[in-house]
C-alpha cells in the first residue's frame, strides 16, 4: 500500500529548471549550495531505486553557527568538526542555462548543482576560515515523485521536504534502501517523470538540523527505465 507522509522541515524558494544553472538568487555575493558528504550513489536497476548512504556522513557549516549553537546548546554544539570544509576549485561555471550547463557536483559528475557556479569556489576562497566540515547521521530518508517534466520544469521544489511518498527513520550510516518506483508514483505502476530522495541530518545526541537537501531525478522510460538527469538540491551554506 501506497503511503505519503510530510515531514516538516525547512523549505527552500523554488526555483525554474531556466535558472538551475546560474548563480542563483543574491548573486556571487550569497553563499553557495552547501557540500555534503551523504549519498554514495543513487541509482535505478529495472524500476528498483537503490539508494546507497555514505559510511561517515557530513555537511558543511559556518564556524560562527557553530560557536553560536554551542553557546546555546544547539545542534551544532554535539556535532564533531572533521577540519576546514574542501576549498578546492571545482567543476566551475558552464554557462547561465539548464541542466546542460550547470556546474558537475564535486563527487557525482553526472549530477548538476542547483544554484551551483564557479563564484560558489571564489566565495569559499574568501570565508575559508568561517567554514566547517562537521560529521552527521541522517535522521529522516525520504522518497517522492514531483511529477511529470512539465509539472517540475514550472514548479521546481528548492531544498526542503516535500510530501513523501516513503520515509525512513535513522537510516545506518552505510546502509542501503530500496524502493520500486511504482510504489511512490501514482496510478497503479511506475511513472515517467521527476523523483526527489531527500535528508534530513541529526546530531550524536539526536537533535535534528532543520536545513533539508535532496537530489532530484528525472525518470524515462525508451524500453527501459533510466534516470536522464540529476539535480543536487541543497540549501546554501
Amino acid at each position: 500500500m501506497k503511503r505519503r507522509t510530510f515531514v516538516r522541515g525547512s523549505a527552500g524558494l523554488a526555483a525554474g529548471l531556466g535558472v538551475a544553472g546560474c548563480l542563483g538568487f543574491g548573486g556571487s555575493n550569497s553563499p553557495p549550495p552547501r557540500r555534503a558528504e551523504v549519498f554514495e550513489d543513487v541509482s535505478l536497476n529495472g524500476r528498483e531505486m537503490q539508494i546507497s548512504l555514505m559510511s561517515n556522513p557530513s555537511i558543511e557549516t559556518r564556524a560562527e553557527d557553530v560557536q553560536g549553537d554551542l553557546a546555546a546548546g544547539g545542534v551544532a554544539a554535539v556535532l564533531l568538526p572533521v577540519g576546514r570544509a574542501r576549498a578546492a576549485k571545482g567543476a566551475g561555471s558552464r554557462g547561465a542555462g539548464g541542466y546542460s550547463s550547470a556546474p558537475s557536483h564535486w563527487r557525482h559528475g553526472r549530477w548538476a548543482v542547483w544554484h551551483g557556479g564557479a563564484y560558489g569556489d571564489d566565495w569559499r576562497d574568501d570565508h575559508d576560515d568561517e567554514i566547517e566540515e562537521i560529521q552527521a547521521s541522517v535522521a529522516t530518508l525520504g522518497v517522492a515523485y514531483l511529477g511529470s517534466d512539465n509539472a517540475y520544469e514550472n514548479d521546481t521544489p528548492g531544498p526542503g521536504p516535500v510530501d513523501w511518498d516513503q520515509t525512513w527513520d535513522d537510516p545506518s550510516d552505510g546502509g542501503e534502501m530500496t524502493v520500486d518506483i511504482g510504489a511512490v508514483s501514482p496510478g497503479s505502476g511506475p511513472r515517467e517523470g521527476w523523483y526527489r530522495v531527500g535528508t534530513q541530518f541529526e546530531s550524536s545526541n539526536g537533535t535534528i538540523e532543520p536545513e533539508w537537501q535532496a537530489v532530484d531525478f528525472e525518470v524515462d522510460n525508451d524500453g527501459t527505465w533510466r534516470v536522464d538527469k540529476a539535480w543536487y538540491v541543497a540549501p546554501r551554506v
